[in-house]
């Protein structure tokens, strides 16, 4: 096997990554469902991506929660195989 460790860093690396987004996701989504302008406010403030719609936001933000739902999903969730390896 050629550069096992350097894999295994960037695996484990990668994996805490992904947790920690998700999980900042989570926050920042749990911000969405409190505050109902945040969205179109965020939009209306942001600058370079007149390609979006408030719509498109909410989508987004409906695509978070589902994979938020996976991510916590099962017997043991998903979430504790990533959990371990952190």
């Amino acid at each position: 096997m050629t550069q096992a460790k350097q894999f295994g860093d960037q695996w484990f690396t990668t994996i805490s990554n992904l947790v920690n987004d998700l999980e900042t996701l989570r926050t920042l989504n749990d911000r969405v469902a409190v505050e109902s302008g945040l969205l179109a406010a965020a939009l209306s403030a942001s600058i370079g991506r007149g390609d979006l719609v408030t719509a498109d936001m909410t989508n987004a933000s409906a695509a978070i929660t589902q994979l938020l739902f996976t991510f916590d999903s099962g017997t043991p969730t998903q979430k504790s195989f990533l959990f371990k390896m952190l």
